[in-house]
C-alpha cells in the first residue's frame, strides 16, 4: 500500500519507533555519510596514492590519469540509465545497490598489495659504480616480462566507485528535491556535497599519515629508508581497506527509508515550477527516453550551465587526482606531507564553500537568474586565482638536470653503467645533487656515506678546490620550500571561491526544466560533466606531467614511472591550461544568462500604481515605486 511505501523498514517490518528516522533531517545525515565515505576513497585516498602506486607498479601518470578517470567513465555511461529508471519508486533501492558496490571497488583497490611480492628497492642497497658485467648480470636477473595486471584492477575498482557514485548523484539528490521545498534544496544538497569534499579531505590527510607505515609490514624491520627518501614507499593499501568497511556498515540505514519520505506529494502540490518555457508540450506518459532527452538538450540554460561545470570539473578532478604529486615535486615535500597540507587546503575551503554557497542561495532565495550572476562573479574571481602557481622556489640543482653536463652520463661515471631504476640524491656541504652514488662515480659505501667518487675528484681537479669534500652522504641532500606554506593559503582561498559556485549551479540545473524531467536532465548532466570533464580532467593533466619529465625511471631499457619533472616548464603548462577552463567556464555562464527564459507565469506581470507616487501611470520614471504582481494575481 502507499502507506508502506513510505514508511522506515524492511518488507513488513515497519515498527513505529523507526519512522521518527524517516524524516528529510535523517535522509540527508545518512546520504551524507555516505557521501563523506565515497569522497574518502574515491576523491582522497585514491589521489593521495597516486604517486606511490605509480613507483610501486611502474606506471606513468597519464595511465593513472585513465585510472581516476575510470570512475567517471561508469558514472557517465549508467547515469541517464540510473536517472531514467530511478524515475520511479526505486530511489533507495538503487541508493543502497550503490553504496554496497562502491564497497566491492574498495576491496578491489587494496588487492594488488595482497598478491603482489614485497618492495624490492625498500630492501636493496644504494646502488655503487660496478663494472659492466656485473651491471649487465643485475639487469638479466631482474628483466620481468609479466604483463602489469595491476592497472586493470585498479581501473576496475574505479568503474564500480562510479556505479555506486552516480546513483548518490541522480537518484539521490532528486530524491532529496522531493522531500523538501525549493528554499531548502540548496542548503541540502551543499550539505551532501560538502560531506564529499569533507571526505575528500579526510582522505588526504588520513592517507597522508598512512603513508609514514612502511608498505611492507612484515619487512619493516629490515628497511633503512625513511619516508623523505625517494625510494621510500607507504602503506597505500590501508586506507581503500577501511573505506570498504564503512561502506558495508552505510547500507543498512540507507536501505531502510520508503519510496519516498512523508510529506514528499503535498511539497510537489506548492512547489511552482520555474522550468525553461518549453517549444512542445508532450505529456510525459507517452514520451521515449530518447524525446525527452532531446527535449532536456533544447534548454541553453541547463545546457550552457553544464557545459561550465564540464569545465570546472575538468579543472577539479585533474587537480584534485594530481595536487600531492605537484606540491610533493615542486616544493620537495614527502609524499605524505604533501598529501596532509592538500587536505588542510581543501577540507575547510570546500566543504565551507559548498555550504556557504547553498546558504546565500537560501537566505537571499535567488531568482534562476540571480544565480547566473552570482556564478559569473565567482568564476571571475576563480580565474584570479589561477596566479598562485607561480609561488614556487627554485629547483634543486642536480648534476646533468638542472645543473650543465654532459647528461647522467658523463666521462666520469661511464664505466659505471649507471641506470635510473632508483632516485637516491647523495650530496655534501661544498657539492650541489648528483641523482645516485653510482652517478656520482663512487665505489665504496659505509652507512649512509660515499667514498672513492670519480666524479666529486674530477670537479674538485675542475674547479681548482683541492680541499674539498670527497665524502658523499644521502643526509639533507633536499632542502623544504618555504613558500609552500603561502602556496597552501592562497589554494584555500581559491578553492573556496571555485565550491562557491557548485551547489547553487546544480540546484539551477533541477529548477531550469520541468518537474518530470528532473531526474533525467540530471542523468544528462552527470553524462556530459563526467564523460567530457571529470574523465578527461586527470588524464590531460596525467599527460602534462609525463611531457615535462626530465628523467624517467628506467629498468633494462624499459621506461617505467618518472622521478624527476621540468619544475619550470610544468608550471608554465599547469598554468595556461587551467587558465583556459576557467576562461570557458566564465563564458558559458554568461551564454546561460543571455539566453534563459522563464516560464510566461513567472515574467507576465501587472503593474499597480502606487497610491505615493504622483506620476501618471502612463509617465512612471525609474524612481517611481511600483508592485509587480504574476498575471495570475488578483489585483486590488
Amino acid at each position: 500500500s502507499s502507506e508502506v511505501e513510505i514508511r522506515c523498514g524492511y518488507h513488513t517490518w515497519r515498527p513505529q519507533w523507526l519512522q521518527s528516522f524517516n524524516t528529510p533531517n535523517f535522509l540527508v545525515f545518512f546520504m551524507g555519510l555516505y557521501s563523506l565515505v565515497l569522497g574518502f576513497v574515491v576523491n582522497g585516498i585514491h589521489n593521495v596514492n597516486i604517486s606511490t602506486i605509480e613507483r610501486r607498479y611502474d606506471l606513468d601518470s597519464t595511465s593513472m590519469g585513465f585510472v581516476s578517470g575510470s570512475y567517471d567513465v561508469s558514472a557517465a555511461v549508467l547515469a541517464v540509465v540510473i536517472g531514467y529508471y530511478g524515475s520511479g519508486n526505486r530511489k533507495p533501492r538503487l541508493l543502497s545497490f550503490g553504496i554496497f558496490t562502491s564497497a566491492l571497488g574498495s576491496c578491489f583497490m587494496a588487492m594488488p598489495h595482497f598478491i603482489s611480492g614485497t618492495y624490492a628497492l625498500g630492501t636493496a642497497p644504494e646502488k655503487t659504480c660496478v663494472s659492466i658485467h656485473e651491471a649487465n648480470n643485475t639487469c638479466a636477473k631482474d628483466t620481468d616480462g609479466t604483463v602489469n595486471m595491476y592497472l586493470y584492477m585498479l581501473l576496475f575498482s574505479q568503474l564500480l566507485h562510479g556505479l555506486g557514485g552516480t546513483t548518490l548523484f541522480t537518484v539521490g539528490v532528486s530524491l532529496v528535491d522531493d522531500s523538501v521545498c525549493s528554499k531548502k534544496t540548496p542548503l541540502y544538497l551543499g550539505i551532501i556535497y560538502g560531506c564529499n569534499i569533507l571526505g575528500a579531505g579526510l582522505g588526504y590527510i588520513v592517507g597522508g599519515k598512512l603513508l609514514n607505515f612502511y608498505i611492507d609490514y612484515s619487512a619493516k624491520d629490515t628497511v633503512h629508508l625513511i619516508p623523505s627518501d625517494p625510494r621510500w614507499l607507504g602503506a597505500w593499501w590501508l586506507g581503500p581497506s577501511v573505506a570498504a568497511f564503512l561502506q558495508i556498515i552505510t547500507v543498512i540505514p540507507i536501505s531502510l527509508f520508503g519510496a519516498e519520505l512523508p510529506g514528499a506529494k503535498e511539497i510537489r502540490k506548492t512547489r511552482v515550477s520555474q522550468a525553461h518555457a518549453p517549444t512542445s508540450q508532450i505529456k510525459y506518459q507517452h514520451m521515449h527516453i530518447v524525446r525527452m532527452t532531446i527535449i532536456v538538450l533544447r534548454n541553453p540554460c541547463f545546457v550552457f550551465i553544464t557545459l561550465a561545470m564540464t569545465m570546472e570539473g575538468m579543472f577539479l578532478s585533474g587537480t584534485a587526482a594530481f595536487l600531492p604529486k605537484f606540491i610533493q615535486n615542486q616544493y620537495g615535500t614527502t609524499a605524505s606531507s604533501a598529501a596532509i597540507l592538500s587536505g588542510i587546503a581543501v577540507v575547510p575551503a570546500a566543504g565551507g564553500g559548498l555550504v556557504l554557497g547553498g546558504y546565500i542561495a537560501k537566505r537571499f532565495n535567488l531568482t534562476v537568474r540571480q544565480i547566473i550572476k552570482y556564478l559569473i562573479c565567482t568564476c571571475t574571481l576563480a580565474t584570479l586565482g589561477c596566479s598562485i602557481l607561480w609561488i614556487r622556489c627554485d629547483a634543486d640543482d642536480i648534476f646533468g638536470v638542472t645543473v650543465p653536463y654532459s647528461g647522467l652520463i658523463a666521462p666520469c661515471n661511464s664505466i659505471c653503467q649507471c641506470d635510473t631504476d632508483s632516485f637516491e640524491p647523495v650530496c655534501n656541504r661544498d657539492t650541489k645533487l648528483y641523482f645516485s652514488p653510482c652517478h656520482a662515480g663512487c665505489a665504496v659505501q659505509k652507512g649512509t656515506e660515499f667514498m672513492n667518487c670519480s666524479c666529486v675528484d674530477e670537479l674538485a681537479a675542475a674547479t681548482d678546490s683541492p680541499d674539498m669534500n670527497r665524502i658523499l652522504t644521502t643526509e639533507g641532500c633536499r632542502l623544504p620550500c618555504h613558500l609552500l606554506y603561502v602556496f597552501v593559503f592562497l589554494l584555500f582561498c581559491a578553492m573556496a571561491v571555485t565550491f562557491m559556485a557548485i551547489a547553487p549551479g546544480d540546484s539551477i540545473q533541477l529548477r531550469c526544466v520541468l518537474e518530470e524531467h528532473k531526474v533525467l536532465a540530471q542523468g544528462v548532466k552527470t553524462l556530459i560533466v563526467r564523460m567530457l570533464g571529470s574523465f578527461m580532467g586527470p588524464i590531460l593533466m596525467g599527460k602534462l606531467l609525463d611531457l615535462r619529465c626530465e628523467i624517467w625511471r628506467e629498468k633494462c631499457g624499459q621506461q617505467l614511472s618518472c622521478w624527476l619533472y621540468n619544475q619550470d616548464g610544468l608550471v608554465i603548462s599547469i598554468y595556461f591550461y587551467i587558465l583556459t577552463l576557467k576562461l570557458l567556464a566564465l563564458f558559458f555562464c554568461i551564454l546561460a544568462l543571455k539566453f534563459y527564459q522563464p516560464p510566461p507565469s513567472l515574467t507576465k506581470t501587472i503593474l499597480v500604481k502606487d497610491p505615493n507616487s504622483k506620476s501618471p501611470v502612463d509617465q512612471l520614471s525609474e524612481t517611481d515605486h511600483f508592485v509587480m504582481k504574476p498575471n495570475y494575481a488578483k489585483s486590488d
